[in-house]
């Protein structure tokens, strides 16, 4: 499978509830309407471990088969309106998006 992986920075004044349920309930239906998508997981923070609080506030994952219907799922319409709507819910200057290879260890 061929992965992006994206860390999600909230919009500036919107509460970490409001961004999980603008997230979930608005935008993730965008998304999982990528053509070829396999899996599409999000991980939206609910609490730290220790002290510190990360930069980002929540990751998502999507995949796919490859790296050729990963490059026209990003190329497609259903891709331009996904992202077109992350300025409702995200800091898109400090949202951040990387291809990855995921290795299963359990």
């Amino acid at each position: 499978m061929y992965h992006v992986v994206f860390l999600v920075t909230r919009k500036p004044g919107m509460s970490q509830d409001e961004f999980i349920d603008y997230w979930i309930n608005r935008h993730t239906p965008l998304t999982a309407n990528l053509p070829g998508l396999r899996e599409y997981r999000c991980y939206p923070m609910i609490a730290t471990m220790g002290d510190q609080r990360p930069s980002f506030d929540a990751v998502a994952y999507i995949a796919f088969d490859d790296e050729a219907s990963c490059t026209a799922a990003l190329e497609s319409d259903e891709f331009t309106t996904a992202v077109g709507d992350g300025v409702n819910f995200q800091n898109v200057d400090e949202t951040y998006g990387y291809f990855a290879r995921e290795y299963r260890i359990v």
